[in-house]
């Protein structure tokens, strides 16, 4: 018997795999640059928190820059864009290590700057070249796989991060100078040029001769107008928004009030990627059967407990590392197949000639919720300390919970056949959390039926 890991990655073609090797490759990039470590560098220099929640917000602000890149992306094509892109992130990010002089200085803002700047400019450089992302895969992904291969990429993904966390958590130990982060960014650098190898390998990714931006920015509307594909990308906005709530403020949450040391919370979040990697897989194989849907809104439910444990979770609570464990590892064991079922749906509803369009109006909207939400979190714990991260925990629940209600009306659904209030009371009933406890464990009749093939 093979892993599941392998025996899913062993159903996807050569250009399918060889993205996912790219992938593999770029995450341990992305967690050592824009990982939790960001999070706990600028903490290190004493970053207050509303520029923690502006480092974070860069991310998906920087998205936008796909409004001017789609023009681009159709005449060049998805793959040179993201070379050169991926080569420029990774120059710019050594403005890093300046950090040392800056500090050396005495002058606290500086030192602030180094941070921002560099962060910033690995994420327009990731921007410019991410909008190829999801058209590119697009074109390698047959419909019929797109489950198999969310699914498998979370998997490994969560893989790397589990080594690459524990790694850093490592590397964290004690009081963490300085240089022991700057390690860590360096690592990120070097792995993300040698993800530029395995992308050049990839097939696929051309241009398109004689498109013009008109035409390119008119996909636009097209997008826009397609009233299936407008419902399902608010309710998705709203979904992570509600997520990020959470993701925002935890880390912050278990240093600052909690006293977790650094490397404790690596090693929770660590953890929290173990579970998504058991978990993935008949989580995905339960959307490939019952739909994007009913799994989006599943998974939505579960996440909204994570944030109440943390929520009741108090200083010096017998019992609270047990506690933070428990929400973080629910956190991600839930966000990772409502991205999976999310971007499954999204793929789905776009039309072969219009996907560059279609994936970057996805990601535009997407990214205002993504930055406008960990601006907010951060306002509201630097300006109310401990009631703005009980408030950052209870706007997450809350829109979490909303999120499964409309995702079972309007996605899984079709408005109307079911009220809002027989809605509720199939969400929170005990069928409902029986089943997503069953999903999880992996002893839903959807996951058995595969075991009995094998």
């Amino acid at each position: 018997m093979q892993l599941p890991l392998i025996s899913d990655m062993n159903k996807l073609d050569k250009a399918q795999q060889r993205f996912l090797m790219f992938v593999a490759i770029n995450v341990v990039s992305w967690q050592n640059i824009i990982g939790p470590v960001m999070i706990l560098f600028g903490r290190k220099i004493h970053m207050p928190e509303t520029l923690i929640g502006l480092l974070i917000s860069f991310m998906p602000f920087t998205s936008l820059l796909l409004l001017f890149t789609l023009p681009m992306l159709i005449r060049i094509g998805p793959k040179k864009v993201m070379m050169t892109a991926w080569f420029l992130r990774n120059i710019i990010t050594c403005i890093v290590f300046l950090m040392p002089f800056a500090l050396r200085t005495g002058i606290q803002w500086l030192s602030w700057a180094v941070l921002l700047v560099s962060i910033l400019g690995f994420c327009i450089m990731r921007a410019l070249g991410a909008g190829g992302w999801l058209p590119w895969l697009h074109e390698i992904v047959s419909p019929e796989k797109r489950s198999t291969y969310f699914s498998t990429e979370t998997a490994m993904t969560q893989l790397i991060n589990v080594v690459v966390l524990f790694v850093q958590a490592r590397l964290l130990a004690g009081n963490p100078d300085i240089p022991r982060f700057l390690l860590i960014f360096g690592i990120g650098i070097v792995m993300g040029i040698v993800s530029l190898i395995t992308m050049g390998r990839i097939p696929g990714g051309e241009g398109t001769a004689g498109i013009t931006a008109h035409t390119g920015f008119g996909a636009y509307k097209k997008a826009a107008c397609d009233p299936v594909f407008r419902r399902f990308l608010l309710i998705s906005t709203f979904a992570f928004s509600g997520l990020v709530w959470f993701s925002a403020s935890y880390v912050l949450y278990l240093r600052d009030v909690i006293g977790l040391t650094d490397s404790m919370n690596m090693t929770l979040t660590a953890c929290s990627g173990l579970g998504i990697l058991l978990t993935v897989g008949p989580w995905g194989r339960f959307t490939d059967k019952n739909g994007s849907g009913l799994s989006m809104a599943k998974t939505m439910f579960a996440h909204s407990f994570a944030p109440l444990i943390l929520l009741f979770l108090y200083p010096g609570m017998h019992h609270g590392v047990a506690a933070a464990l428990a929400a973080v590892v629910m956190a991600g064991i839930f966000n990772a197949p409502f991205n999976v079922a999310a971007n499954r749906a999204m793929l789905n509803l776009v039309p072969d000639e219009l996907r560059i369009g279609y994936t970057s109006l996805w990601t535009i909207c997407t990214a205002l919720a993504l930055g406008i939400t960990p601006l907010a979190a951060g306002f509201l714990i630097e300006h109310f300390g401990l009631l703005g991260f009980r408030l950052c925990f209870v706007f997450s629940a809350l829109s979490t919970f909303a999120a499964s209600l409309l995702c079972h009306i309007f996605i899984h659904g079709q408005a109307g056949d079911r009220s809002w209030l027989n809605t509720l009371f199939y969400t929170v009933s005990l069928p409902m959390l029986g089943r997503v406890v069953l999903i999880t464990l992996g002893f839903d009749k959807s996951n058995r039926k595969r075991t009995e093939d094998e």
